[in-house]
């Protein structure tokens, strides 16, 4: 009797050994935690080696080793190093300021200096005693016609005077008709300047007295024939004699441009009282005087 007794006690703590039922004892619970971490991924295969060696110490130092290795993504120093576009910003603009500053600064002193040296020298090469006509001389006069607009009042402004005595020299615009006052026109096709028509005329005053020699002188006007269908011409006189331009030598087409003409015999040395007056000629008998030059080869 006690025989069976503990037979049966053996067989109820061992449980029952059919293969449906016992079989899937702790085999069963390892398996099911292996299917569970391999569900899982990699890391529950590790957790199932961790189970069978018993305790808990390889699985927290595989954890540790998984949070480790997540320093992966802690040690993405490719975003943090991330240099270029520090290094190209940098270089970049560092670059580009260099080259924008060295190129402006280059530009302008180039286009300045270009500029200043292209005007100094044509100013020295192509002026000779002052005269900017084209004409060849030692000495020149030149005034020029301003105003505010067309239709206004016309005024002299002067430019130069390198005779030996300025003490005499006026210009101003003259008509024989009554109630005159000089007129400005014509500032759209050109630079504009005095309206000489009709009977109006330019007076100039100079001197010629410390001059002892005229070689030539040469009287010259910039401007147009103040006519939309003809050319014109200008004519002078003085005390000492008169001449003329030539029949239509001005055009009336712009932009303006300077006419000469040899004024050498009105206009000799030694007179300290000069007194030239210019007028229109034909066939216009019209013209726009924006300036006027008299150019002296003299000693």
């Amino acid at each position: 009797m006690k025989r069976w007794i503990v037979a049966a006690l053996i067989l109820s703590a061992c449980g029952d050994p059919r293969p449906d039922d016992g079989g899937l004892g702790a085999d069963a619970s390892g398996l099911d935690g292996g299917a569970v971490m391999s569900d899982g991924g990699s890391d529950g295969g590790v957790a199932v080696d961790a189970s069978m060696v018993g305790d808990g110490s390889v699985d927290s130092g595989t954890t540790d080793v998984d949070s480790g290795t997540g320093a992966d993504s802690g040690i993405d120093v490719d975003s943090g190093i991330d240099l270029d576009s520090g290094v190209d910003s940098g270089i970049d603009s560092g670059v580009d300021s260099g080259i924008d500053s060295g190129v402006d600064s280059g530009i302008d002193s180039g286009v300045d200096s270009g500029i200043d040296s292209g005007v100094d020298s044509g100013v020295d090469s192509g002026v000779t005693g002052g005269c900017i006509s084209g004409a060849v001389g030692t000495h020149a006069v030149r005034f020029r016609w301003a105003g505010s607009g067309s239709g206004s009042r016309a005024y002299v402004a002067y430019e130069a005077n390198t005779l030996p005595d300025t003490s005499r020299w006026r210009a101003g615009a003259y008509s024989r008709s009554i109630g005159y006052s000089p007129v400005f026109r014509d500032p759209f096709l050109g630079e504009g300047g005095l309206e000489m028509s009709g009977t109006v005329f330019i007076d100039v005053e100079l001197s010629t007295a410390m001059l002892s020699r005229v070689r030539s002188a040469t009287l010259a006007i910039y401007g147009r024939s103040y006519s939309t269908g003809s050319s014109g011409s200008f004519e002078w006189m003085s005390f000492s004699g008169s001449g003329s331009s030539g029949y239509a030598s001005v055009s009336n087409v712009a932009p303006y441009r300077w006419y000469t003409a040899d004024a050498t015999l009105a206009l000799p040395a030694g007179d300290s009282g000069t007194l030239l007056r210019i007028e229109a000629g034909p066939p216009s008998n019209a013209l726009i005087v924006n300036r006027v030059e008299i150019c002296f080869d003299a000693s």
